[in-house]
């Protein structure tokens, strides 16, 4: 066998593995794809969000319970140069003296900080 033959075999041999993919199995990749995309998304947003709620309970002068927040609710939105976002919304606790427990609301279009709103305090439009 000449070394021509055996490298065309080799790619005829490439060629049909390349084909053999189907639409299924590239919708099931991509859907991983976005699902890890969506996923580190989050991660950051919560990552945001946390970093508001420490600075808001720092400058009302407020304790943040449990150094987290949780996520209420997800939705879509249009923001104001028309695109689509994912509009998120997070609770969390606070406390005056650590005795009591207030909640206290946050508000992420994208990653942009929208609302913070405090129990006992006026909400904070961003």
């Amino acid at each position: 066998m000449s070394w021509a033959y055996k490298s065309s075999v080799w790619e005829a041999i490439e060629n049909q593995v390349i084909l053999q993919i189907t639409m299924s199995e590239l919708l099931i990749i991509f859907c991983i794809g976005a699902g890890l995309l969506y996923w580190q998304s989050a991660i950051r947003c919560k990552e945001i969000a946390v970093r508001a709620a420490r600075k808001e309970c720092g400058l009302c002068g407020v304790q943040l319970l449990d150094q987290t927040v949780q996520q209420v609710k997800v939705s879509m939105s249009r923001d104001v140069s028309g695109q689509w976002r994912v509009w998120r919304e997070y609770r969390f606790e606070y406390s005056h003296n650590g005795d009591d427990r207030y909640t206290g609301n946050l508000t992420l279009l994208g990653q942009a900080l929208k609302r913070v709103a405090l129990e006992t305090f006026d909400p904070i439009i961003h």
